[in-house]
């Protein structure tokens, strides 16, 4: 069994995952540098990283 991997970034996702601001339902799982970044870049007024530029497909 593999490890799964943050489709942000590339490393893993952790005990606890973050769940992505991208979307409504929040449902892409993300790890949590991935989750913190995402939430400083909101409270900042900053645009998303779109998941085009995502690494990680």
């Amino acid at each position: 069994m593999t490890d799964p991997r943050c489709p942000r970034c590339g490393g893993p996702l952790g005990e606890r995952p973050a769940h992505s601001r991208l979307t409504i339902d929040r449902d892409i799982k993300i790890c949590t540098m991935c989750g913190t970044d995402e939430a400083v870049r909101q409270a900042q007024r900053q645009a998303p990283v779109p998941p085009g530029e995502w690494p990680v497909a």
